[in-house]
């Protein structure tokens, strides 16, 4: 193992010993535990799993309200009328005359004479 200054190699021993001989005296004040507590809950706050459980829970809570559930019910009523409206336009053909067309020899032939 090269050390890269000019002090001799300690091994885990001879550091071991030389940590329990000199402690540091460092003083915490009496909020330190408080203080790392509140930054990892601060940490833990702004993740994105966290951000987005906090919007879902929100929007369910706005939703188990009775306005906002019968607005957002009435919404999606009307816009699956609306959708399923959509799909029946009129002057088209249904699907079961397509393939009817598309397998009878004589409207075959009868399409193929149109201009």
């Amino acid at each position: 193992m090269k050390s890269f200054s000019n002090s001799p190699l300690m091994n885990d021993d001879q550091l071991h010993h030389l940590l329990r001989k000199t402690p540091a005296q460092i003083q915490l004040p009496d909020s330190f535990g408080r203080e790392v507590w509140s930054r990892i809950e601060a940490g833990e706050s702004m993740t994105v799993g966290a951000c987005l459980s906090r919007i879902a829970h929100s929007l369910f809570a706005l939703l188990a309200r009775p306005l906002p559930a019968t607005l957002t019910i009435t919404t999606f009523i009307a816009l699956g009328a609306l959708m399923g409206g959509l799909d029946h336009r009129k002057g088209t053909k249904t699907d079961e005359m397509q393939y009817v067309e598309s397998i009878h020899p004589l409207m075959q032939s009868m399409e193929d004479r149109m201009p």
